[in-house]
Order: structure tokens, then C-alpha cells, then sequence
């Protein structure tokens, strides 16, 4: 009879469940889910883990955090460059604006009529807030659906 280690069943039963959680407890042991997946699925998953080639024959697949460990000469890893923050929308004054054409021009920016107050440029949040009864405003992501 054939005796299967611990070890190979623990990676055949997390092999079997791909989208569990990174790290697994089990036994008091933390286990790196990124170890089970080949090289495709590594790459599916660069979020939180990063493919390497161990030996410069064997690829693995590692949680970044420890492949960023890993000895440099022995595990040739390919991180993934950080991806750059988002550009923030530019400051705009809606309020300063005077005029609908470069109100409605303007980003985050709504053009709103009122029969009670003279028309004028609102952010979105502000114009949002304005009581539809008194205020006809024109969204620019309402119009785009």
C-alpha cells in the first residue's frame, strides 16, 4: 500500500480550491495558495502573487511578499511593475463659472436652472443635493447611459 504524504494531500485538497483565500491556516502552518497555481494562473492572480523560476529550470509561482525574500541568486522572479496611482480629476471651481457651455466643459461640473435663483454651475455632489422641485440640473453621466 502506497502511503501519500500530508504534504501531498494538503496540496492536491488546495489545488482543488483555487479561489480560497491567500493564506490558509491550517494546523498552526500559513500556506502560500500562490505555491498551488502554474504559471498561467500565477499571472491571472499578479495581485498577490508573482511568478518565479527556481533554479533557472523550474517555474513557481510565490505570494509576493515572499518571493520579494526569496535569495536572488537561486529564484529569478518576475514582479510586476507597481501600477501608477490614479490621476486625480483636475480642481475645478464649479462655482466660478458663469456661463453653461464651459460649466457643462468643465469635469465634475453640472449646469443647473432655477426659477427661484439664477442658474448656475454646481459640482455634481453639491447639484445632487439640490431639491429636484426647485432645481432642473443636467447630469452628464445620466445623459451618457
Amino acid at each position: 500500500m502506497r502511503f501519500v504524504t500530508c504534504s501531498a494531500l494538503l496540496l492536491i485538497s488546495l489545488a482543488a480550491a483555487p479561489a480560497a483565500a491567500a493564506r490558509l491556516p491550517l494546523l498552526g502552518l500559513q500556506l502560500d495558495i500562490c505555491e498551488t497555481f502554474g504559471h498561467d494562473a500565477c499571472l491571472e492572480h499578479a495581485d498577490k502573487c508573482t511568478p518565479c523560476l527556481a533554479w533557472g529550470k523550474v517555474n513557481t509561482c510565490f505570494e509576493t511578499s515572499i518571493a520579494k525574500k526569496l535569495p536572488p541568486k537561486l529564484f529569478e522572479c518576475d514582479f510586476a511593475p507597481p501600477s501608477p496611482p490614479p490621476t486625480p480629476p483636475p480642481t475645478t471651481d464649479c462655482g466660478s463659472l458663469s456661463e453653461e457651455g464651459t460649466c457643462e466643459e468643465a469635469h465634475g461640473c453640472v449646469w443647473c436652472i432655477s426659477a427661484a435663483v439664477p442658474s448656475a454651475c454646481y459640482t455634481e455632489a453639491e447639484a445632487k443635493r439640490l431639491p429636484a422641485a426647485v432645481f432642473k440640473c443636467d447630469f452628464p453621466s445620466l445623459a451618457e447611459q
